[in-house]
């Protein structure tokens, strides 16, 4: 399998307008090392972070038999035009975990180069984000934590 198959998939789509300001920040997460969470609650569509990316070809990438490079496992597929295939996600985006059962999704825009995370259901203040990857995963997933103390 290369390491394009494993890149993480975000949904194509638009979000609103208004840039999101304090609604997430990232703290340990048992069993996963670190996370996303909520830092108030959000009703089910809101736009949690949007945050740039930055465009890399996927002939810039290092092919290893066998073994993927932690970069590799931190690129979001941004589409399928030669020379730019995936991005490095800013802000929080290359700390949320993956859940079978997510409740976020990934939209690329509503601007040039940026990512938006969109809540799929209303979520408590202090929850951990989590989204489908949308690949084979390369790893053994942890159970999703329990909504953490709300933080200020």
């Amino acid at each position: 399998m290369t390491a394009n198959a494993l890149l993480h998939s975000p949904t194509t789509g638009s979000a609103p307008a208004a840039r999101p300001c304090g609604l997430v920040t990232w703290h340990p997460i048992e069993g996963k090392s670190r996370g996303v969470v909520a830092t108030r609650a959000c009703a089910a569509g809101t736009e949690v972070e949007r945050s740039p990316v930055i465009v890399v070809p996927a002939t810039d990438l290092l092919v290893r038999p066998g073994s993927l490079t932690v970069f590799d496992q931190y690129l979001l597929h941004w589409s399928d035009e030669p020379g730019r295939e995936v991005v490095m996600g800013g802000g929080l985006l290359m700390f949320y975990n993956h859940s079978d059962e997510p409740n976020v999704e990934f939209h690329t825009g509503p601007e040039p180069e940026t990512m938006s995370v969109i809540a799929l259901r209303d979520i408590a203040a202090g929850e951990e984000l989590t989204y489908d990857y949308g690949v084979p995963l390369w790893f053994t997933p942890a159970p999703s934590a329990a909504p953490a103390p709300p933080t200020r």
